[in-house]
This record gives structure tokens, C-alpha cells and sequence, in this order.
């Protein structure tokens, strides 16, 4: 039993040494350890310094240097900055100002206008010694430009640029400017080309029309416009100019497309598109753009049509082709060929209402068939404008035919106008019934006679029924004849008004 417990106790006295040094081994890390760890932050505290000091350093040299930097562009441009397209980095006023006088005598202005016919060309060139042009004041104008700049912000100028214009007087010789616009062959007035007024055309046969003819462009110049004008670009100091975007040439005063010279050719187009096709008494007459051309007026863009020369035209195709007035070749019963005078029978114009519906036909541009406006009609169309329908009184014999459609439908003795008082005597002629009535009473001087037929066809000359006579025809109208009318059996009366009527074709005649 002690045997054991000694073994127990020399083994707790081996355990316990044990762990008296395993503790002191622990001690003796940790103390080496804070050691270390002391030695550590004395090196970092110690570079920390270092550091610092070298910061500091830079910093200072950096602030040198911009300030250097910021001196230095007080009096000179900054990097990266141009003027007037000009790279003037690092240099001074003065520099930029000889630079700038320098480019002033390249200085050049083209100007620039056009042809008579509207092509643009180059009239000629101004430069700078030609004229004794300078800029005015470059040193002023580069230092004012100068002192606009922040010097401060000459880093940033590293990476960005600046550009300047320069604006500054102009200073040239006038007189010496004039010398070379007038040696440029454009400008001198022999060989400018006046401007032309657009116009209407004339007639054309061809087309039937009229056109506008365009202005002439022309090349004349207003000198003195042009002096300004050019004058204006130099001081302006632009390197070209056109004359005629500036309004120097002279322009006509109508244009193509003028409102009243447009309204006044299509007036004119319209009149010469009619077309009035007449059967003129059984002629054909036509009124065209050919013939009404010849009948407009123009008067400052104001087209109107001659009234004279309208009535001309209708008074001459009424000469022409009316028969009411003319003699007329008429063959009788018995074939003797006559030469009749006219009474009041045939083709007559009515020449002012056929002058006012002519000229109102042109107005409206129309076309059209038509007849004149007549007056008096025949009873057929042509020089022989009787037919074949028609009275004839043969006075030397007393004798009425009264022809239809070529037949004698029925003939009669008469007794017309007595021969021996001169006032009486039944004129001879080709006459037109005037009309007819029944139941008439015949009125004159001394006589008031009631008839059963009135056909009047020369004035108050007529035929009618003589219910009063008892013999007609021989030579009863020698001495016994009527007041002028064509006294006729009733019968022969009655039956005549029925086939007769207003315009009937009466022809008297003697041979």
C-alpha cells in the first residue's frame, strides 16, 4: 500500500514539473513576441514619417511649378490655344500680333457675280497690298485676347484647346480699291448688258397662241452698290462675295411671272382659241386665232380688242355678201333678162348687233357655227336670193304671175299706179311683203277705201282687192290707174294672200 502511494506521489511531483516548464516556455514566447511587436511599430512609425516628408516635398514642388507655370501664361497664350485658326501655344502678344500682321497681307476677297444669262462666274480678286490694307491695332487686339485668359488653368489647357477670333479695324485705301474694281472687265459698263422686260410673244400661226418670252437677266451693275458692297465684305473681313446675292445687278422691271402679264396672255389666248364659223348668205367666213390677232391691243399689260377693226371686218363681209340695196338680173315670163333696181328685199346685216355678238363671242373664246345677226332675210341664200317662190308683176303688160316652187300656180290682170300723174306711178324693183291683213282700210290725201286683202310690200304700196273696178289689165293704168298699189280682181286677191306672207319674194319691173 505505501509502495503504491509513493509512486502516485512521484508521479504528480513528475506531471507538475512538467507543467512549471511548459508555462515558462509559454512565458518566454510571449515576452519574445511583445518584443517584436515593438521593434515592428517603431519601423512603421519611423517610414510613416519618412513619407510624409517626401509628400510634403512633391507637394511643395508642385506648387512651385504651377506657379511657375501660372506666371509665365500671364504673359503668354496658353498651350493648346489658336487664334483665328492660328496655333499661338507659349507665345506673347507681341508675337501674336506680328503673326497676325503677316496673315493680314495674304488677305485676298474674291468676288463673285453672274452672266447675262444667270450663270454665276468669278468677277474678279482683292488683295491686301493691291488696296493697302492693314489690320489696325494686332498688339491691342492680341493683349486684349491675352488678358482674357485664366493663367490659372494653364494645366487643363493640357488636354483641352481654345480658339480665338480676333476681331479688329481694317484699315485699306479707298481710291486705291476703286482702281481695281475698275480694271475688272465685268465692271466696266461696255460690256454690261442691260436688262430686258419679259414681254409677250407674237402671234404664232403655228401654235394658234400666244407666249411669254422671259426677261433678260442682263449684267449691269450698280457701280456704286458695288463699291459698298465689297467695302463692307473687307471690313467685314470675309474672303468672299457675290454680287448678286448682295442686289448689285439691275433687274428688269417685269418678270415672267408678273401677275398682269400672266392675266394679260391668257386673256390673249383666249380670244385667238375662238373660232366663229359664219354662213355669211349661203358663204362661209371663218374667224380664227389668224384673223382676231390682227384685231388686239395691248396697252401696258392691258389686251383689248379693236372695236374698229371688229366693225371693219363685219361691214366688209356685209359689202361683200348682203343683196338688200343691189341691183339684181332677173329673167321674166317671156325670158327677157332685166337688170332690176332694189327695193327694200334681200340679205341684210344688222353690222352693230352682229359687231357686239361677234365681240362677245371672241370675249368668251367660243366656238361656234352661226349666222349674222340679219336685218332683212332673202328668200334664198346667194346673189340670187328670189327663188323659185315668188310675185312677178310685169307693170308694162298688166299682168301678176305668182310663182310656187317654180310653177305659175296662178296668173291675174291688174291695174297698178297711173302713169299720167308722176306721184302715182308704181315704182318697179324687187320688194319683200311687208305683211298682210284683212279688212284694211287704204288712207291717203283725198281717199279713205276700205279692202277685203292687204298686202303691203313698198312702203304704202301694196297689193289688195279693187272690188270697185270692173275691168283690169290693158291700158286702163295709162290714165285710170291706181294711187300706186296693185288693184286686183277679189278673187285673185283672196287667193294670193293665202299663199303669201311676210318676206315673199314681189318683183315689178317696165320694159
Amino acid at each position: 500500500m505505501e509502495n503504491e502511494n509513493k509512486d502516485v506521489t512521484e508521479e504528480t511531483k513528475k506531471e507538475n514539473k512538467e507543467e512549471i516548464k511548459e508555462a515558462t516556455k509559454q512565458e518566454t514566447k510571449e515576452e519574445t513576441t511583445k518584443e517584436e511587436t515593438k521593434e515592428e511599430t517603431n519601423d512603421k512609425t519611423k517610414k510613416s514619417k519618412k513619407g510624409l516628408w517626401i509628400g510634403l516635398g512633391i507637394l511643395v514642388v508642385l506648387l512651385i511649378a504651377y506657379g511657375v507655370g501660372a506666371f509665365y501664361y500671364h504673359s503668354h497664350f496658353l498651350y493648346q490655344t489658336s487664334v483665328n485658326d492660328t496655333d499661338c501655344s507659349n507665345l506673347t502678344a507681341a508675337e501674336v500680333a506680328a503673326i497676325m500682321d503677316s496673315q493680314s497681307q495674304q488677305y485676298s476677297l474674291q468676288i463673285f457675280g453672274r452672266d447675262e444669262n444667270g450663270v454665276q462666274e468669278e468677277i474678279g480678286t482683292v488683295t491686301a497690298p493691291e488696296i493697302g490694307m492693314n489690320w489696325v491695332d494686332t498688339q491691342g487686339a492680341a493683349q486684349e485676347l491675352l488678358n482674357i485668359q485664366n493663367e490659372f488653368l494653364w494645366i487643363e489647357m493640357l488636354w483641352s484647346t481654345q480658339n480665338y477670333d480676333m476681331v479688329q479695324g481694317v484699315a485699306y485705301d479707298a481710291d486705291k480699291l476703286q482702281e481695281q474694281l475698275a480694271q475688272m472687265s465685268a465692271l466696266q459698263k461696255k460690256n454690261m448688258i442691260e436688262p430686258e422686260d419679259a414681254y409677250i410673244s407674237e402671234y404664232s400661226e403655228k401654235t394658234k397662241s400666244y407666249e411669254i418670252v422671259p426677261e433678260t437677266l442682263g449684267s449691269t451693275l450698280d457701280l456704286d452698290q458695288v463699291e459698298d458692297v465689297v467695302s463692307a465684305a473687307i471690313m467685314a473681313g470675309a474672303t468672299s462675295v457675290d454680287l448678286e446675292e448682295q442686289g448689285c445687278y439691275e433687274t428688269a422691271r417685269v418678270m415672267a411671272e408678273d401677275t398682269a402679264l400672266v392675266k394679260a396672255c391668257d386673256t390673249m389666248n383666249k380670244w385667238v382659241s375662238a373660232q366663229i364659223t359664219y354662213d355669211w348668205n349661203g358663204n362661209k367666213v371663218v374667224v380664227d386665232g389668224d384673223t382676231i390677232h390682227e384685231w388686239i391691243q395691248t396697252d401696258d399689260k392691258d389686251p383689248q380688242l379693236n372695236e374698229e377693226a371688229i366693225a371693219e371686218f363685219v361691214s366688209e363681209q356685209a359689202k361683200g355678201y348682203d343683196t338688200y340695196g343691189k341691183k339684181r338680173k332677173f329673167t321674166t315670163v317671156q325670158g327677157i333678162e332685166l337688170n332690176l333696181p332694189s327695193g327694200a328685199y334681200g340679205w341684210k346685216t344688222d353690222r352693230e348687233e352682229e359687231i357686239k355678238a361677234l365681240t362677245e363671242a371672241i370675249q368668251n373664246g367660243e366656238t361656234v357655227d352661226k349666222e349674222p345677226v340679219y336685218i332683212s332675210k332673202g328668200a334664198q341664200k346667194g346673189s340670187n336670193d328670189i327663188g323659185n317662190s315668188y310675185v312677178e308683176i310685169d307693170l308694162t303688160n298688166q299682168h301678176l304671175y305668182l310663182f310656187k316652187d317654180g310653177d305659175i300656180v296662178l296668173e291675174t290682170d291688174f291695174v297698178s299706179g297711173n302713169m299720167s300723174k308722176a306721184d302715182c306711178v308704181t315704182p318697179p324693183g324687187v320688194f319683200g311683203l311687208t305683211y298682210k291683213t284683212r279688212n284694211a282700210i287704204l288712207r291717203g290725201a283725198n281717199y279713205e277705201t276700205p279692202v277685203n286683202y292687204w298686202m303691203p310690200f313698198n312702203g304704202n304700196v301694196g297689193m289688195h282687192d279693187a272690188t270697185w273696178r270692173r275691168a283690169f289689165g290693158g291700158t286702163i293704168y295709162l290714165t285710170s290707174g291706181s294711187h300706186g298699189c296693185i288693184n286686183l280682181p277679189l278673187h285673185m286677191a283672196a287667193s294670193i294672200y293665202e299663199y303669201v306672207s311676210t318676206g315673199f319674194p314681189v318683183v315689178c319691173y317696165y320694159y
